[in-house]
């Protein structure tokens, strides 16, 4: 039995909406003041909770829901260091599913408020993973999407594992016909299709330097590689080759720049970026790209967008410089159905003394993503058609023209999550014909990642 003087029992009468507070010595056993403080803090009375929740403590220090509550409440007091140390000792006693998820809720909401934004996104993770229920996992979800919102830090990581049938871009024909010659040319080694296993990693960062309601500035960073390791048959074909050959990194750092319009539902956008590729260990070239973009929503479904970008690439290690244009029209809108179906045109032109870097290419595609789960997975399909033209090439007289369609299947698999990541199975095939029998590919593969399920 506690016993709590005047000043207390005046708070105590209040929160359980007395009519009049009366000056009495009142008695409460622990189950009684831990209730009452639990009131307390959800009906916004911190002080009268953390009171409480510091005798409780006081009493025993293992008392699990008073360092929750005490968490709470020195957080809505704004003494969020405090507020930090009781979830995290509430983390430390918590055993059973539900008092972790409540623990694990705490230290994310005492983080959160104490500007530790990315922390507390790992621990809503934590969170989504223990949830015991439907409901509590759609709290933490819709929680974690909220922080993600106020963090000026976004990190996006990605991995994925895939089987590829030509990791080399190499020819799917064993013989072409070369420089308008009426005879064929044996094709042998990297000239031909090398089967192997892509592996591949990377990450995009970005820090938001300005968020208004009229403009957000974003500083960017990215990180890529892709590495392969060879087939014993790609061996038989290509002995001298190695999966490093052919290996591709990648990076850049950018600013980006989006202001809301004076028209409805309207952004006009700008973008720059400074970076550089490497291929098979050797530095290939470094780039600086500017650009814009406007983007539109139609009616209540539809998001209507154009972009163009500019590219100077500075060719190294005896690679020749670039210059491209690329302009994109997308339309997407979600059916009544759910489903979304997204639409894109792209037309580019690169300029290069080298006849291979100077070329007119043309893309349309299709996307179609299913709103409902087909069993226990969620489907999204792909289709383009792409056309690429260099009007010289060195090894025809009439130029070089390629037709290439690609095709994809992808299958995200929710019921597999794990602290918020799901596993994705993409299906791809691409298939390219040319005028020059040595540019004709087809590559199939599939590619096995991870994903943020929100």
């Amino acid at each position: 039995m506690i016993r709590l003087r005047r000043i207390i029992a005046a708070s105590v009468v209040a929160a359980i909406g007395a009519a009049t507070a009366v000056a009495a010595q009142v008695t409460l056993t622990p189950a009684q003041m831990r209730e009452l403080a639990g009131q307390a803090v959800s009906q916004g009375q911190a002080s009268l909770a953390y009171d409480l929740s510091t005798a409780l403590i006081g009493r025993n220090n293992e008392d699990l829901n008073a360092h929750l509550i005490k968490s709470r409440a020195a957080r809505d007091l704004g003494r969020n260091a405090e507020a930090l140390h009781h979830a995290r000792k509430a983390w430390a006693l918590a055993q059973e599913t539900e008092a972790k998820y409540a623990a694990a809720m705490a230290n994310a909401q005492a983080l959160s408020s104490s500007g530790r934004r990315t922390a507390a996104q790992l621990w809503l993770r934590r969170a989504v993973q223990l949830a015991p229920n439907d409901q509590l996992k759609l709290r933490a979800t819709e929680d974690y999407r909220y922080v993600r919102r106020q963090n000026p830090w976004s990190t996006a990581l990605r991995f994925s594992v895939s089987p590829n049938s030509n990791i080399n871009n190499g020819s799917r024909n064993e013989t072409s016909e070369l420089f308008d010659l009426p005879f064929e040319f044996e094709l042998e080694g990297q000239a031909r299709a090398l089967s192997g296993v892509e592996v591949s990693a990377g990450a995009n960062i970005r820090y938001r330097l300005v968020d208004t309601d009229r403009k957000r500035t974003d500083l960017q960073f990215g990180l890529n590689h892709r590495t392969y390791v060879l087939s014993s048959e790609a061996k038989d074909i290509a002995p001298d080759a190695e999966g490093s050959d052919f290996a591709i990194t990648s990076t850049f750092i950018g600013l980006r720049e989006t202001y809301r319009l004076p028209a409805p539902n309207a952004q006009l956008g700008w973008n720059m970026r400074l970076g550089a590729s490497w291929y098979g260990g050797e530095e290939l070239l470094r780039y600086a790209r500017l650009g814009t973009n406007y983007n539109q929503i139609i009616g209540d479904r539809g998001l209507a967008s154009v972009s163009l970008t500019r590219e100077i690439q500075v060719g190294q290690n005896g690679r020749d410089d670039a210059a491209i244009w690329t302009g994109r029209l997308g339309y997407g809108f979600s059916l009544d159905s759910g489903n979304r179906i997204g639409l894109s045109a792209t037309f580019g032109k690169a300029t290069s003394d080298t006849d291979y870097l100077d070329y007119t290419q043309r893309e349309i595609a299709v996307q179609y993503s299913l709103a409902k789960p087909v069993g226990s997975m969620l489907m999204q399909f792909g289709l383009a058609l792409g056309e690429k033209t260099h009007d010289r090439s060195s090894l025809s007289s009439d130029g070089r023209e390629e037709t290439t369609v690609k095709a994809t299947i992808t299958a995200a698999l929710p019921d597999l999550d794990f602290y918020g990541f799901m596993p994705t199975i993409t299906f791809r095939a691409e298939r390219t014909d040319a005028n020059i029998d040595i540019y004709e590919t087809e590559n199939y593969g599939v590619q096995l990642g991870i994903r943020s399920a929100f």
